[in-house]
């Protein structure tokens, strides 16, 4: 690791609830001596990057992060980047993608891009509410959520969309414990007939699940190879849209915990 990459090391540290550093903190959530973080501090406060309170003598985030932020926003807007990957996920499978977050006990969508494929496709509603127990996206959700929390964003009942839906708490959470351990879920016919949906969640700035990116495909042409190479591309998919919020870790830990 360059002096570089060690330096902008310290950046990571704040976060909303961790506004402010001192030398000593730094120090020991880094895991590094107080003098060469001194050092890191003071090459960063001289950039702008960093400002010290001359009261506390505590860090916080300085004008130059302010600057890029609104600059990366203008050139490069977090909107413009999602539908990036979600157009060059559709070239990658040939299926549509979209993605959603999480509002309430359900996903919206956010961004939706269609397949140019000719023949059969799957059309996805931009003003439907997708439910949680019989989506890939709901269940790729809650395989980040804390098991406590899952019992109340599912609700007591358990609406049926087709014959494969599942209706009991029992089997969603077979399948959000798949999801957890495969990094992905899938839903075969769950929500609509005919239609295979592959999800992978995506996390926020705080590195906490915020909704899903997923691929809707025809059952008329998955099979187990498909399933696969879409899999691969869609959480290769939640990992970049992630780290375009901001999200230090593509895979939250505490869920799996």
């Amino acid at each position: 690791m360059s002096t570089v990459d060690k330096a902008l090391g310290v950046l990571e540290l704040f976060s909303e609830t961790r506004t402010s550093v001192g030398l000593s903190e730094a120090a020991r959530l880094l895991d590094r001596d107080k003098a060469t973080v001194q050092r890191y501090l003071a090459a960063l406060e001289s950039q702008g990057f960093l400002e010290q309170d001359p009261l506390t003598r505590g860090y916080h985030l300085g004008p130059a992060v302010t600057r890029l932020a609104m600059v990366r926003e203008l050139t490069y807007p977090v909107e413009a980047a999602v539908k990036n990957i979600l157009t060059q996920l559709v070239k990658d499978t040939g299926e549509t993608a979209h993605l959603t977050h999480v509002q309430g006990t359900a996903l919206s969508e956010v961004q939706i891009v269609e397949t140019t494929v000719k023949g059969t496709r799957v059309y996805i509603d931009p003003a439907s509410l997708l439910p949680l127990h019989a989506t890939a996206s709901g269940i790729a959700l809650l395989s980040q959520v804390e098991p406590k929390k899952i019992n109340a964003m599912l609700g007591r009942s358990f609406e049926q969309f087709t014959d494969e839906t599942p209706l009991t708490r029992e089997s969603v959470l077979d399948a959000v414990a798949c999801a957890r351990r495969n990094g992905y879920a899938r839903a075969l016919g769950t929500f609509e007939t005919d239609v295979v949906g592959t999800a992978a969640p995506v996390f926020n700035m705080n590195n906490a699940v915020c909704g899903a990116i997923a691929v809707a495909a025809p059952t008329s042409r998955f099979n187990v190879s498909v399933g696969d190479h879409i899999a691969m591309h869609v959480v290769a998919a939640a990992a970049s849209i992630s780290r375009i919020y901001g999200a230090q870790d593509a895979q939250a830990q505490h869920a799996a915990e």
